[in-house]
């Protein structure tokens, strides 16, 4: 009876011994396989170690740093302090106060120096209208409350004369003349280049223009497109502001209009605000006024064509009540009149019914708003009329 036992072999126990073979000659790399994870698990280890040391360090230094310097003062408080507007300029330029020798919208500039224009021909009295000169100071003991200012001035005969016509008077909406002298001087002008300027010429209608006061574009839509010779009929004609500033701009500004009656020799007639000027920082003299009026027929200046133009719009103005008021309606008065509460005046050239021409300018200072001061110029007006009339 044979055993049960079975004998050993070690093939019985290997029976596949050539996958054996291939097990003992797989283990060695699986053991490296294990040992390179392990150095692979200790770097990673030691990268998110030194990875959260640097956020840690940059949260509790640099991040603190940057908050307060650079988020806080550039982010936070601009949203907290929107409302609030800092001029940096003083400090940023120290000298901003008092080294510039021009200005553009409140902007101090520096500018090339202005070539020197030829300076507008004067007007000579040659002989002193005497008696209307004593008639007029008679009429002004009247209204002791009011101070006049008046020139006149006669073509034919040269004769004429003057009461304070030096004196400095807020311009009021008379300013729109000399801005009216500069704008058809300046496009004469262009028409000499290679960019001329036409009076058809197009500007737009900019909510920057917009103001108050005299004139209906005030009250239209913005970003609509006028024509320069429009602006400038209701510019005189309306003495609308809005007009007024567009057009100043075009000349380049207050500091544009300044330098150029600087030029023309004139040293009072400027402006120290745009339209409207309720506070009177716009300033000229009755002799200065007249002396624009005398050089719109000046060649030197303005061409024919232009000068015409200019002439229709003050003949186009549509107050007509203080030295056109009174006059016979075959007078014609191309003018333009100024009106704020502490000066009335009126400034143009008239033609009488038996064709003498003359200059007048009567600015009046008065109590704000005095009425009297329009019956001072209507009466003054006739006076002079029927005075010049009769040389």
């Amino acid at each position: 009876m044979s055993s049960p036992i079975k004998k050993y072999s070690p093939y019985y126990e290997y029976e596949n011994y050539g996958n054996y073979q291939d097990f003992q000659k797989i283990q060695p790399k699986k053991r490296i396989l294990k040992v390179k994870k392990r150095k692979k698990a200790k770097k990673n280890l030691i990268a998110s170690i030194f990875a959260l040391s640097i956020l840690t360090l940059y949260g509790y230094y640099i991040c603190p740093y940057n908050y307060k310097h650079y988020f806080r003062p550039l982010v936070l408080n601009h949203i907290k302090n929107k409302n609030i507007k800092l001029d940096a300029k003083p400090y940023v330029l120290p000298t901003w106060d008092y080294l510039y020798n021009s200005c553009l919208f409140d902007e101090r500039l520096f500018v090339e120096k202005a070539q020197k224009t030829k300076e507008m021909t004067e007007i000579n009295i040659n002989k002193e209208l005497t008696e209307t000169k004593t008639k007029l100071l008679e009429l002004f003991k009247k209204y002791p409350q009011l101070k006049p200012s008046v020139f006149v001035w006669e073509y034919s005969t040269s004769s004429g004369f003057e009461i304070n016509a030096d004196d400095v008077y807020p311009s009021a909406s008379i300013i729109k003349i000399p801005i009216a002298f500069e704008l058809m001087r300046l496009i004469d002008k262009s028409n000499k280049t290679d960019n001329p300027i036409d009076l058809s010429d197009k500007r737009t209608f900019s909510e920057q223009f917009r103001t108050l006061g005299s004139g209906d574009l005030q009250y239209t839509s913005a970003n609509v497109d006028y024509s320069i010779d429009y602006l400038a009929n209701i510019m005189i004609a309306n003495s609308d502001n809005s007009a007024t500033n567009m057009l100043l701009y075009e000349i380049g500004g207050m500091e544009g209009f300044n330098r150029a009656m600087r030029n023309l020799g004139l040293k009072v007639t400027s402006m120290g605000g745009w339209l409207p000027d309720i506070e009177g920082y716009n300033k000229t003299t009755a002799r200065e006024m007249s002396t624009i009026l005398y050089n719109i027929d000046n060649p030197n200046y303005i061409d024919i064509k232009y000068k015409n133009v200019l002439k229709e719009y003050l003949g186009n103005t549509r107050n007509i009540h203080l030295i056109k008021e009174k006059l016979p309606q075959s007078a014609m008065v191309l003018h333009k009149t100024g009106d704020i509460g502490t000066m009335l005046g009126d400034s143009g050239i008239v033609y009488t019914d038996n064709g003498k021409k003359y200059i007048i300018t009567i600015l009046v200072k008065r109590p704000f708003n005095d009425y009297s001061a329009r019956t001072l110029i209507q009466d003054a007006s006739l006076l002079i009329y029927n005075d010049v009339k009769s040389l």
